[in-house]
């Protein structure tokens, strides 16, 4: 996840790596944090492979407060961007996560591919929530759980699984509502296509 969000943020503007911190920690926190040697380890193997580069400190669009290092992606860096951007398969336990970066970021990527993604994880959501269901409806109803459990167990389990089912339902929603803003943009940017092509025809 760190390989994506830093190659992310560079797709933005060029940073110093002190400000590739700064603003890896505020989308990451309250509770995860980038060490500084985790973040140098990662810019070194990146710049190693040709996907960050230095570059001009005067492109960095905030104010220099102390000096440091300034990365910028390169194009190999942008095609590995849009590899992780669109792999889908390899973090599923952890995609939760994973994914609310890419949300941050969809902007770089094209409006189908947006769609792809965001409809995946509405499916990844429903299933997330069936599973919760399932589960809870299988142990409630499971004589042998039942009697092996104690009342206090089996009392928190349930609540829990309601609570995760719960989430899995918010989680849904805002990735209803992020899908309808790529719909949306789709749908404007076809309607300019065709006022354009309306406004060519002799």
């Amino acid at each position: 996840m760190y390989e994506l969000l830093v190659l992310a943020l560079l797709m933005h503007w060029p940073l110093h790596a002190y400000l590739i911190a700064a603003i890896a920690n505020n989308i990451l926190g309250p509770w995860e944090k980038i060490s500084r040697g985790s973040l140098s380890a990662l810019l070194t193997r990146l710049e190693h492979t040709g996907l960050i580069a230095p570059a001009d400190p005067t492109q960095v669009p905030f104010p220099t407060v102390r000096p440091a290092r300034v990365f910028a992606i390169t194009p190999t860096g942008r095609e590995r961007f849009y590899q992780l951007m669109m792999d889908t398969t390899s973090n599923p336990g952890t995609y939760q996560r994973l994914f609310r970066v890419k949300a941050l970021h969809l902007e770089f990527i094209s409006p189908e591919d947006q769609l792809y993604l965001v409809e995946h994880y509405l499916t990844y959501c429903q299933t997330g929530w069936r599973y919760q269901q399932t589960e809870a409806q299988e142990f409630a109803s499971n004589p042998v759980k039942q009697e092996l459990a104690s009342d206090f167990f089996s009392a928190v389990a349930l609540d829990m699984m309601g609570v995760m089912a719960q989430e899995w339902q918010l989680e849904s929603a805002w990735a209803g509502r992020l899908r309808e803003r790529v719909v949306a943009v789709m749908k404007q940017d076809q309607e300019r296509v065709e006022v354009e092509q309306e406004r060519r025809k002799p």
